[in-house]
């Protein structure tokens, strides 16, 4: 009888530590240890992205847990594209099944994002039905855009390309099925607990000027980066978001800017285990907006937001900042130039302020609001709704 209540102690021990793993603090790491008719063949090692696809790393976890993958088999090899494995009919079942699966096996609806297929890139392999997902997954020996937002990414190869490199590369016959059986046994081997970096942003340079229509924006890419959120808005405290979009390249063109417009925007990185914090706030101005003059009055420290919303309708918020002691005079003009209202005629001390411009007065339309500072100014464009 002790020795039962060991057993079951060990046996409570050994799940608990399984389930423990599902929580995961960083990326989880695994071997993939590969033998060819029994031969030991190489590891490929491998890490999963909970922050981009926690479902499926969860379900790939629970696998391991149950030792599901140990004598399963890379079925499928295309020279130039993937090695495919994870099918239970591999194990011991005839070869013609070999990929068809198991139709009692629980499924994991798509976790598409916009991380690309590289080199290395694992992911969830599926019938046309995008929610069917499995154990079976592949690893990319090469790039494979076609498969963007079509497929399940979850993780990427740490070390031992070469090993699959070895295993794309076996004779097979016309199914894509290695002749030679290349098996796998895998393993959790720890966390990987690195955080995301915080982007560095490149290019525009800041406060850029005279920025056209269409414009790309740039920043520097850290080696563990898997994909990025970038945020383009009107205002610094980025409620008027003009894109907010994730992309899995270090660039992003946009699109449709209008002219005498300031933009500030922002990316965030992310590494599969973490988002980061945001990078530094940049700001560009389109066409028609920035003179020497509004040069001079951003460098001295001044600052002009656009309106929010913008187009507008009713209540308009005008936010606007001072370096220091000095009158402010803000005047809203009318297309033609003519001016219709003063909003602002006083001294203002060092900080940052919001005034409300009533456009209910006036017809919808164009019209324009200019800060006066002393012998600098800075104008911004309203388009106003009814």
């Amino acid at each position: 009888m002790p020795y039962r209540k060991i057993l079951v102690a060990v046996l409570i021990a050994l799940l608990s530590a399984a389930e423990s793993k599902a929580q995961f603090t960083g990326k989880p790491r695994y071997q993939i240890l590969t033998t060819r008719n029994g031969i030991f063949l190489g590891n490929i090692n491998v890490e999963l992205f909970p922050a981009i696809a926690p479902n499926h790393v969860k379900n790939f976890d629970s696998l391991i847990s149950k030792v599901f993958f140990d004598t399963t088999a890379f079925h499928r090899v295309i020279p130039g594209f993937v090695i495919q494995g994870g099918d239970p009919n591999s194990r011991h079942g005839p070869k013609s099944t070999w990929g068809q699966g198991d139709p009692n096996q629980p499924t994991v609806n798509a976790e598409f994002s916009a991380a690309t297929h590289k080199r290395g890139t694992l992911a969830a392999a599926r019938d046309a039905n995008i929610n069917s997902a499995n154990s079976q997954f592949y690893i990319c020996v090469a790039p494979q855009p076609s498969l963007d937002n079509n497929y399940t990414i979850y993780g990427q190869v740490t070390s031992g390309m070469n090993f699959a490199d070895t295993i794309v590369s076996e004779l097979r016959d016309g199914n894509d099925c290695p002749l030679r059986k290349i098996e796998m046994f895998v393993t959790y081997t720890g966390p990987n607990d690195t955080l995301a970096s915080v982007p560095v942003l490149d290019l525009p340079s800041n406060w850029s000027y005279n920025v056209g229509s269409v414009k790309q924006l740039k920043w520097l890419k850290k080696n563990d980066d898997v994909m990025y959120h970038l945020d383009v808005s009107t205002d610094t405290g980025f409620t008027a978001l003009f894109k907010s979009v994730n992309v899995g390249v270090n660039y992003n063109t946009v699109v449709g800017l209008p002219d005498s417009t300031t933009f500030y925007w922002r990316v965030k990185a992310n590494n599969g285990g973490s988002w980061s914090n945001y990078s530094t706030v940049w700001a560009f101005s389109t066409a028609g907006l920035l003179s020497v003059n509004n040069l001079s009055f951003i460098e001295k420290g001044y600052r002009l937001d656009q309106n929010i919303p913008n187009p507008g309708i009713g209540q308009i918020i005008i936010k606007y900042a001072v370096p220091g002691r000095e009158k402010i005079v803000i005047k809203l003009f009318d297309v033609t130039g003519k001016e219709i209202a003063v909003l602002v005629n006083e001294e203002k001390l060092k900080g940052e302020y919001e005034i409300t411009a009533d456009m209910n007065k006036y017809p919808a339309g164009s019209y324009f609001y200019r800060m006066q500072a002393g012998e600098v100014s800075d104008t911004k464009k309203i388009i106003s709704e009814k």
